[in-house]
């Protein structure tokens, strides 16, 4: 099993950083590094005691890549290795545009490649803990979600929240009800102070009136860094802050029949498992195996076409509907 990763950001790096525990862990056998900057490259590999690469066209032979460049070159490079018969985790978004990621799905398709996308959040052990819940009845009947990211940081020059920062809440939202879209999408989006949106406030509208609600924003300054999700149904609420991946704040709270009781709320401990790892044995399991990942190229693709409606819901003033998808 040989794996490289190809882009050493701040994403690419916490790649490197897992896949040398897995190689230890005899996972797999043999990992490269590739970044443009030779410096950055040469000092991550040093750091990790693997050998590295500049140019991603000279990496020797594979099993699969991990694709964390900047989002703009995801079609092009995923393109190039799924066409060599390369298995592929790309990082989200999958592509910035839903045409682009159909594309690489057709190429994966016909030549039988594992193109996976990287939605981390689908490993996170409170989301795993929570779907469980919810398709088990636990929750009764769901009312709405409520996710909300908020921090103080300089916006990106390449995307805005909603590629940045919105696409998990569209993704976790379908996951959660075993939706593969919503019926509609509403979005407003902001900029301030620079070209792209740094707020936007999204909403999707699922069967039965379950709600949607995800609030993303790189300019609020007053909670520090903030992650979190919330679950309202009918028998049992939660709380999930994304920032303690082991554990999970249940509430017993009947609210139905127009009556409102409560029960008192506790903490359920999770057993820690870092998402990114989860993610990545997942990946190599799959090469492995064949078998289907848990985050596949359909997940990404469709996440890459809910944040287009969003944007063009933003846009447009007005609500998007399923005939849109």
């Amino acid at each position: 099993m040989k794996l490289a990763v190809i882009g050493t950001g701040y994403w690419g790096k916490n790649h490197v950083r897992v896949l040398k525990e897995l190689l230890e862990e005899d996972k797999l056998d043999k990992l490269f590094v590739c970044d443009i900057d030779p410096a950055r490259a040469k000092e991550i590999a040093t750091n990790y005691g693997v050998p590295y690469y500049t140019n991603y066209n000279e990496l020797p032979s594979l099993d699969g890549v991990i694709i964390a460049t900047p989002s703009i070159t995801h079609y092009e490079i995923a393109k190039k290795f799924l066409k060599e018969g390369k298995d592929v985790l790309v990082e989200k978004p999958m592509t910035l545009k839903s045409k682009e990621a159909e594309e690489l799905i057709q190429i994966a398709e016909k030549n039988g490649n594992v193109l996976m996308v990287g939605h981390i959040f689908r490993y996170h052990p409170a989301v795993v803990e929570l779907k469980n819940k919810i398709e088990r009845g636990d929750f009764g009947r769901i009312y709405y979600m409520m996710s909300n990211r908020f921090s103080l940081r300089q916006p990106r020059k390449d995307m805005g929240v909603l590629f940045a920062l919105g696409i998990h809440e569209v993704d976790v939202f379908c996951y959660l009800l075993n939706k593969e879209y919503p019926d509609a999408i509403f979005a407003t989006i902001e900029n301030y102070i620079g070209e792209v949106e740094e707020t936007a406030q999204i909403i999707l509208y699922f069967e039965g009136g379950i709600k949607g609600y995800a609030f993303e924003s790189w300019i609020t300054p007053v909670y520090g860094k903030k992650r979190e999700l919330i679950v309202v149904g009918s028998r049992l609420s939660a709380f999930v802050d994304y920032l303690k991946p082991n554990e999970i704040k249940f509430f017993d709270s009947m609210i139905e029949s127009g009556r409102v009781a409560t029960e008192g709320s506790y903490i359920v401990p999770l057993e820690y498992k870092e998402p990114l790892k989860e993610e990545l044995k997942d990946f190599i399991e799959c090469i492995k195996t064949r078998k289907k990942p848990i985050a596949d190229m359909y997940v990404g693709k469709r996440a890459v076409e809910m944040i287009e409606k969003a944007m063009k819901s933003a846009k447009e003033g007005r609500r998007t509907g399923i005939s849109y998808f």
